[in-house]
């Protein structure tokens, strides 16, 4: 896979890889130069690497729910 570096020097990741390996606005990336070439690493404490991981992020601090309990289909409501 091949990107194009513009006049300022910036490269657009693909957004195939960005989706795979957790990256979005913001992530910081380390830069190395390696045997001649450029080498990126996300930083690993932005990585989400499943979904599991990102239970308690939004804060609630109620009691455990059931899956059923969250079925949006429950609150749907007709126009």
């Amino acid at each position: 896979m091949f990107v194009t570096v513009s006049e300022k020097g910036q490269v657009v990741i693909p957004a195939s890889l960005r989706e795979r390996l957790g990256i979005s606005a913001g992530t910081r990336l380390q830069v190395s130069e390696e045997n001649g070439n450029i080498r990126l690493l996300v930083e690993p404490q932005r990585k989400t690497v499943s979904a599991h991981e990102c239970i308690g992020i939004a804060g609630y601090q109620g009691p455990r729910l059931d899956l059923s309990d969250l079925d949006p289909a429950r609150f749907a409501t007709k126009p």
